[in-house]
């Protein structure tokens, strides 16, 4: 049984009217041709060289990072891996260089870790920054003077009811990539939910070198200018969910409102230095007055850096979603679809923004050239639990990394 309330003329309505090129799948990679004889293996966290033509990925089962030579995407070939000694929990790209986010924490109460910095010719080692913490999401600038990594020191989901706070708190660090000097850009008593335990989650670094990073359990956005110091600071909000599907019956009803949900966002990626995307996929249970219990508002955002909302997917991002054949009804009465991926880049004159569903294995893809109004252009299915999206314009690619399937994959994809 299926009540849509005309959800699916509405997706045949968008794509009908889009005017712009088509992505289509080119080209699938299975991690453990990386790692012959590895038990697990997976890819989260996805780079590329200045030249397009290999891409890098975290492989945290794997305790390395895994290379793609994808010179023919449509044909993608193994370049074997590099063994980073310890969980790798992001990765980025800069002259040459690979930046790892390492975390080499021995329980939640002790997070530790530090930034690893390799040559990617020889694949040596190049520095060791200690970071004093559990490290997430790692970013470096636009001109490769610094890096920004999310020190997300998270909580222990098997202690106090899986509830913040639980120290230490977590913070964003900028390491000087001259030097490897760290600044300690503190977090502390922003937020109204647990505000002496912040925990940072992702970051992103625009052309001016602001960092924006999303502290999700904590449903709070943070703007910082290069040198550490808080430019803008500000709760990322409640949505209001009308025709959404929140039971697990078996059956795809697309009839409940779900009032005030915390957007709670993961990925986070600046569109342009004033404006910045979210996917909110949630992370947390708590109780507030007039609040949903469950965060995690099933769309995305498009925020000004001032945190007022340009743009608003409301219901439409799940629900097109749904329409189009990707949907997890054992995820009903959770999070729905759950964004967790988002990317912006523009491909000839055209800008797009790609939002990742971790639990519906797709991509909303959309053309943003006007930012109060984007548009669906299509939606395309990619392996299971696509964790990060990366643009490639230059030619004219984009990539998925998967992270949880029998054969964990990453999937190349072709502006045609």
């Amino acid at each position: 049984m299926i009540k849509f309330i005309a959800a699916g003329l509405l997706i045949s309505s968008a794509l009908a009217s889009s005017a712009y090129s088509a992505f289509s799948e080119v080209g699938i990679f299975g991690t453990p041709t990386n790692n012959p004889g590895q038990g697990k293996t997976s890819a989260e966290i996805i780079a590329v060289t200045a030249d397009g033509m290999t891409l890098v990925y975290s492989d945290g089962p794997a305790n390395a990072l895994g290379m793609i030579d994808i010179t023919d995407p449509t044909k993608p070939l193994p370049l074997g891996s590099i063994d980073v000694g310890n969980e790798p929990t992001s990765v980025a790209i800069k002259n040459g260089e690979v930046f790892v986010g390492i975390n080499t924490s021995p329980n939640y109460m002790k997070p530790s870790g530090h930034l690893l910095v390799i040559d990617l010719a020889s694949k040596m080692e190049v520095a060791r920054i200690e970071l004093g913490g559990q490290p997430d999401s790692v970013a470096v600038s636009p001109d490769g003077t610094f890096a920004a990594i999310a020190i997300e020191n998270q909580r222990n989901e098997d202690i106090n009811g899986a509830k913040i706070p639980q120290l230490p708190g977590g913070y964003v660090a900028i390491v000087n990539l001259v030097n490897h000097s760290l600044t300690k850009v503190d977090l502390i008593g922003f937020s109204t939910i647990a505000p002496n335990d912040p925990e940072p989650e992702f970051v992103d670094i625009n052309d001016l070198g602001e960092i924006v990073v999303t502290l999700q359990e904590n449903n709070w956005m943070v703007v910082i200018d290069p040198n550490g110091n808080i430019i803008s600071e500000f709760d990322a909000g409640l949505v209001t969910l009308k025709g959404v599907d929140n039971k697990e019956d078996g059956e795809l009803n697309m009839v409940d409102t779900i009032v005030n949900v915390r957007r709670e966002p993961d990925a986070v990626k600046w569109i342009d230095n004033e404006h910045f995307a979210t996917a909110n996929e949630g992370d947390y249970k708590h109780e507030a007055p007039g609040q949903a219990k469950r965060g995690g508002s099933r769309g995305w955002t498009i925020f000004n850096k001032d945190g007022s909302v340009v743009y608003e997917s409301g219901a439409s991002y799940e629900r097109l979603i749904a329409s189009a054949g990707y949907w997890p009804e054992r995820r009903a009465e959770k999070k729905g679809v759950e964004p967790e991926s988002v990317e912006v880049a523009t491909y000839d004159d055209a800008r797009y923004i790609f939002v990742g569903a971790e639990r519906a294995n797709a991509i909303g893809v959309y053309n943003a050239n006007d930012l109060r109004n984007p548009e669906l252009v299509t939606i395309l299915p990619t392996g299971f639990r696509p964790e990060g999206l990366l643009a490639i314009p230059q030619r004219n690619l984009l990539v998925s990394a998967n992270e949880d399937d029998m054969r964990n994959s990453v999937t190349i994809y072709s502006l045609e």
